[in-house]
This record gives C-alpha cells, sequence and structure tokens, in this order.
C-alpha cells in the first residue's frame, strides 16, 4: 500500500488505486462492513468565523470549532481596548460587546471557539508598539470569557492563537525576533490567567517554507520552557487544487514538530481552501472538494481545522439538515442554500453515527469514502465525495515553486459511479435513502426504499462533482 495512505486505511476511510480515466460511466466497486469496528469519528468540522448571526449554520451542520480570524474584526485586540494609553486593569477600558456577541453565538450554535488574538487584515501589520501592555491586555480579555473577569463568561475557551500568519508582510511588518518576544510575553499572559488554556501559532501563511517561523520558532520555544499546545497553519490548495495536499503537508510538519520535542502539540490547519483565484470550479465541484478533504484529514495528523468560506458568508447560507433525525434538506436563512455549506452539513451528519466501520474501494485522488454506525447498531450512513482534479493540474509546473507542494500524476477511472456492497448489523428490514448534491441541487433526497439485510447491494451512477449520503435505518 502507497505509504500516504496507511492513515487513512488505519481508520478504515475506503482506499483503492487511481487508474486511467476513460468515458466509461463503470461503478467502482465498494465494501461497507457495518459488523467491523476500525475506530471512532472524532470532531473535525471547523469553520472560520464571519459574523454574529451564524449560530444557526454551527447547529445544523454541527459544526465542532469556529476559529475567530483576522477578517472578523469583533476579535481583534484593538477593537477590545480602542485606547492603548488605557489601564489595563480597569474594565471601563476594554470594549468588549461586539467580541461577547460573537463568541456568543459560536457558544450557542455548539461549537468551542478558537480565539485568534491580534489585528484585521486591514489593521497593520506593525507589532504593538508595547509588547508588556499587549500582554497584559491579552490576560484580560482571557480572565473575561474563562474567569468572569468585568461581567464576564466561564466559557472555558481552550484555543488561544496568537497573531496571524507572521511570516506574512501583510500581517507581521516585524522581524522574527520580535514575534517570538510577543509569543512569550503573550503566552505566560495567557497561562497566569488560564492555566489549562491551550496556547499556539503561529498560523503560518506558508507551512512549508522552513527557517525563521517555523524550525527557528519552535526551537525558540522549545529552548525557553514556552508552551506550544498546538502549532497552526493555513494552506490554498494553490495550483492543484489536490483535496489530499493537506494531509501531505500535516505529515511534514508533525515529522518536525515530533523531531523537535512537540510530539504532543496538536497539528491544526485553522484556514484553508481551494485556490481562491481558481474560477472554473463549479460549486458542486467546490463542494465535492472540500467533503474529499475533510475525510481524508480524518486519517491523516489534522487533529483539528476550520474551513474558510469564500464563495458566500457563512451566516448567508443554512447547510440542510441531513440524516435520519430530519428525513429532509431544510430550507436556507437570508437566501439560497450554498453548495459548501450543505456539504459541511453532511460531513457533519456523521456525528449521529460515531463508531467508524471498514470501508474499502476508495482512493486518495478525489473518490473519497467514510462511513459509520450509531451506537445502538441501528443506523448506517455512507459519505461518498468524487471529485476529480482537473486535467491542467495533472503535469509537473514549468516554474517550481518552493511555497507548494510538488504536483501529483493521478489518472482516474471507474469513478463515474458506485457498486456497493453493504454488511448490515443483522438481518430484518431496513430502509434506505440516498441525498445528493450535484450541480442540479445540494442535498435533495434523491430516493427511497426498503432493502433486506443483512447484506444488500448499491448501485448507482454518480459522475464528478458529486457528493451522496446515503442513510440506512433498520425498520
Amino acid at each position: 500500500m502507497n505509504a500516504m495512505l496507511v492513515g487513512l486505511a488505519a481508520l478504515g476511510l475506503a482506499i483503492g488505486a487511481a487508474r486511467a480515466w476513460g468515458d466509461e460511466s463503470a461503478g467502482r466497486q465498494i465494501s461497507i462492513d457495518a459488523t467491523v469496528t476500525v475506530g471512532a469519528l472524532r470532531p473535525l468540522n471547523g469553520v472560520q468565523a464571519e459574523d454574529a448571526a451564524s449560530a444557526a449554520f454551527y447547529r445544523t451542520a454541527h459544526v465542532d470549532l469556529v476559529r475567530i480570524p483576522d477578517g472578523a474584526g469583533a476579535g481583534d485586540i484593538d477593537a477590545i481596548f480602542p485606547d492603548m494609553s488605557a489601564d489595563t486593569e480597569n474594565p471601563k477600558s476594554y470594549n468588549f460587546a461586539r467580541t461577547d456577541r460573537l463568541v456568543a453565538s459560536i457558544k450557542s450554535g455548539g461549537a468551542e471557539p478558537l480565539f485568534r488574538l491580534g489585528r484585521s487584515a486591514s489593521g497593520g501589520a506593525d507589532p504593538p508598539a508595547d509588547p508588556d501592555k499587549w500582554a497584559r491586555i491579552v490576560k484580560h480579555v482571557v480572565l473575561h470569557y474563562n474567569v468572569g473577569w468585568a461581567r464576564g463568561f466561564r466559557y472555558g475557551i481552550r484555543y488561544w492563537e496568537i497573531w496571524n500568519a507572521p511570516d506574512s508582510k501583510q500581517f507581521w511588518s516585524g522581524s522574527p525576533v520580535e514575534y517570538y518576544r510577543l509569543y512569550e510575553k503573550t503566552a505566560q499572559a495567557i497561562q497566569a490567567a488560564d492555566p489549562a488554556a491551550l496556547v499556539g501559532g503561529p498560523a503560518l501563511s506558508k507551512p512549508l517554507i522552513a527557517g525563521d517561523y517555523r524550525e527557528k520558532f519552535i526551537d525558540f520555544v522549545r529552548l525557553n520552557r514556552l508552551p506550544l499546545d498546538f502549532f497552526s497553519w493555513h494552506f490554498y490548495a494553490v495550483d492543484s487544487n489536490d483535496p489530499y495536499v493537506f494531509v501531505t503537508i500535516a505529515r511534514q510538519l508533525r515529522i518536525i514538530l515530533d523531531a523537535h520535542g512537540f510530539g504532543s502539540a496538536k497539528n491544526v490547519l485553522d484556514e484553508w481552501n481551494a485556490d481562491p483565484a481558481e474560477q472554473d470550479l463549479s460549486s458542486a465541484a467546490r463542494a465535492a472538494f472540500s467533503t474529499s478533504s475533510l475525510i481524508y484529514m480524518l486519517g491523516g495528523p489534522v487533529d483539528a481545522q476550520s474551513y474558510r468560506r469564500i464563495a458566500a458568508p457563512v451566516g448567508a447560507a443554512i447547510a440542510p439538515a441531513i440524516g435520519p433525525a430530519s428525513g429532509a434538506a431544510s430550507g436556507a436563512a437570508g437566501g439560497a442554500a450554498d453548495a459548501v455549506g450543505a456539504a459541511l452539513g453532511a460531513f457533519g451528519a456523521l456525528k449521529s453515527t460515531p463508531v467508524l466501520i471498514r470501508s474499502t474501494g476508495g482512493d486518495d485522488a478525489g473518490f473519497a469514502i467514510v462511513a459509520g454506525r450509531s451506537q445502538d447498531k441501528r443506523v448506517v450512513q455512507i459519505l461518498i465525495s468524487n471529485y476529480q482534479i482537473a486535467g491542467k493540474y495533472l503535469h509537473p509546473r514549468d516554474n517550481w515553486d518552493t511555497s507548494l507542494p510538488e504536483r501529483r500524476t493521478v489518472q482516474y477511472a471507474d469513478n463515474g459511479g458506485y457498486d456497493a456492497t453493504v454488511s448490515l448489523p443483522g438481518p430484518g428490514k431496513y430502509q434506505v435513502k440516498r441525498y445528493r448534491l450535484g450541480d442540479s441541487g445540494n442535498f435533495a433526497l434523491l430516493d427511497q426504499r426498503i432493502e433486506t439485510g443483512p447484506s444488500i447491494r448499491l448501485q448507482a451512477a454518480l459522475p464528478p462533482p458529486a457528493v451522496e449520503l446515503i442513510v440506512i435505518s433498520a425498520k
């Protein structure tokens, strides 16, 4: 088995070989065995916060982590503490109202905040003029949200990320050493406010570039005995749109962290998407790209992730409620349902069947499969994402860019549909429902019928790009 697929195989995610693509619509032979348990579904459905009106989306899509990013000014230290000459000990120096609303929306949506400490993209890239005072401000922000200071809360926010992308001149005009010192003072302030907090960074924008903000930063943290509970990074699949690229990079970073003595540090991809400049991806293709990527991440060393929506604001569309609890897709709030939001909802629906079961027949090139079973063994869900990398990306680049991984050579075959054998927990009648996302719709109920177990066979055309959720419930 290819070494890059070992992590997927360990979790029982469907894996097979990608072969030459033809015009035939032959179905991929896949197998799902609900009698064989291979693990438990771990929380991995994260997004970037956009506004305080997204709680319904977080609930419907079963989002578990929301990063407060550089685009949401409500999380900026400059917005919370607008007058840098003010007294850091005085609650009146702080303006928490807007940030309180944003954090409350995340919590009420059932998700966990990842609080990025810094300033927005339009707020300037200069380092804080007084790092010691900046750290004291951060301490009081943590106290406000976790200890109740200044009429605050006891949310127990775990993730506190120090700054955003210091390796990019857009966000940091200072030197690497200035960032190290800011990280040191801020990390100590966070720990003083809440010893249980998880401290991390640096939210790298170019995780493949070695040096100042990767190895040297990690060494500084280790030598000064500072916390690095999570190492965060960003990546967009620029000039490849390969859904497996995030696992490839995560594996490299995991090796680096382990080699530098941070084997317990979480590997956090907290901003990602397809190539934002790509004009040829349809809504369905973006949805399939994100779903295949997420399924691959389940088998790779990505401990947490937050997807950055590009096509539409997070609050502009509600993912459909899919699965045995609802049985149908809900309407959208504030406009038509967004395909990527719907895909995130389908991925989140797997939480109702958290026992991962054995599946085979997928690949690492876009045809991704994951299957789960409910604790009472009465429901099985199968999520199939069929994404195909555009032909223009399936050859080496003319100019080598060290900030990007090498493109892969991939050949496709038998990915026009599926021929699935499903082994169920026992005999009896089962209701089978199929929900489909494609260019013509976002997870409408495609069909439903009754089958007799313990083994059933399902066949369907599923040309890329498309995502399908199959819900099998004991009658």
